[in-house]
């Protein structure tokens, strides 16, 4: 099924959205792009190349309460923090970014031990993926499109959307976009012609690069594992980082978290909030012994899990290519070009 409406005509698809449950879209902020709940349907802005933060906390929420409790009281008077979710409509989506969830479903549903909150709020996100502008400059900072992605890819999105001149065109992909489309009524037939369109663009979007190499994984993982112990290797790619975590925080597939209580007034609250293996005290444990206290430790394990860890235990990259670490990495470390010298590593003296 393939349906459009004017671009200038996407307040009132959002105005619809919003009356179904939350919607989430990319609102222009002071230092650009991000995800927002959207409370103003004037709000929803399509004019972005991508956000600066990806949209994984839409269910992975940067701070999130599991319980509450009284301190002084029994335990089985603690009361858990349960999820009353309305249907959530993320909308415009990146293909990168929308691969990404399907990393994540691994990690939080894929391995046995179910993550509830994850789980919940995935069932209960309907996701608008939107293709980039192929006929604007690629960011040289993404390669996704070495990792397989293309830039208009429309797997993994229930609607995948395609800006045509000045038409939005959707394609419902999963029989939940489907459903959802035949109700959006405001929404018109699309055109033989904007079919052909479509399906040319999505082809297209395969030859949208910057780079041009490729990453097969289980080769990569060997390169990595090989170069594991390779300490000159690891210091020099890691000699300007300042283990500030930017890296981790606006990574699409980066997961780990911290797990605190914080009480106030004999009222109490644990929570899950994320953190970083590139912050020090990360490793740090209870006998005061730290295994990663050089910069050059942490920056292995960050690169090792997405590129050798992950594939040997998952099959998969766990890296989507967004560019998000290289762009906003205050001494330009760029992930990448650490992946190609791991290929030439064999010129570096093992230690």
């Amino acid at each position: 099924m393939l349906k459009k409406t004017a671009i200038n005509k996407i307040s009132e698809l959002a105005a619809v959205l919003m009356e179904k449950g939350t919607l989430l879209a990319p609102v222009k902020e002071a230092a650009g792009f991000n995800f927002r709940e959207i409370s103003d349907a004037g709000q929803v802005n399509l004019h972005f190349h991508n956000t600066i933060i990806s949209p994984k906390s839409a269910f992975f929420p940067q701070m999130e309460d599991f319980v509450r409790y009284q301190t002084g009281k029994s335990i089985l008077e603690a009361a858990p923090v349960e999820l009353n979710l309305k249907p959530v409509f993320l909308f415009g989506v990146r293909p990168c970014d929308v691969k990404s969830f399907e990393i994540m479903d691994i990690h939080f549903s894929g391995t046995g031990a179910v993550d509830p909150y994850w789980k919940k709020r995935r069932e209960a996100a309907t996701i608008f993926g939107h293709a980039f502008d192929l006929n604007e400059a690629a960011d040289p900072a993404e390669f996704y499109h070495t990792l397989g992605i293309g830039a208009a890819d429309p797997q993994g999105s229930d609607i995948f959307m395609v800006t045509k001149d000045n038409d939005l065109l959707f394609k419902s992909i999963t029989p939940k976009g489907k459903k959802l489309l035949e109700e959006l009524t405001m929404l018109t037939e699309a055109s033989a012609g904007d079919r052909k369109y479509f399906e040319d663009y999505i082809a297209r979007g395969h030859d949208y690069k910057t780079r041009f190499a490729s990453v097969e994984p289980k080769a990569i993982a060997t390169e990595f594992e090989s170069i594991f112990d390779n300490r000159e290797f690891w210091k020099n790619v890691s000699n300007a980082c300042l283990s500030c975590g930017v890296c981790t925080f606006v990574c699409p597939t980066c997961y780990c978290f911290d797990i605190c209580d914080e009480t106030l007034f004999n009222k109490g609250t644990r929570r899950r909030v994320w953190d970083a293996c590139m912050f020090t005290d990360f490793t740090l444990e209870a006998s005061g012994h730290n295994p990663r206290t050089n910069v050059y430790q942490r920056l292995r394990q960050k690169i090792c899990h997405k590129y050798s860890f992950s594939i040997r235990k998952y099959g998969v990259i766990s890296c989507v290519g967004c560019g998000r670490c290289t762009r906003y990495c205050p001494v330009n470390i760029d992930i990448f070009s650490i992946v190609e010298q791991a290929v030439k590593a064999k010129w570096y003296k093992r230690l």
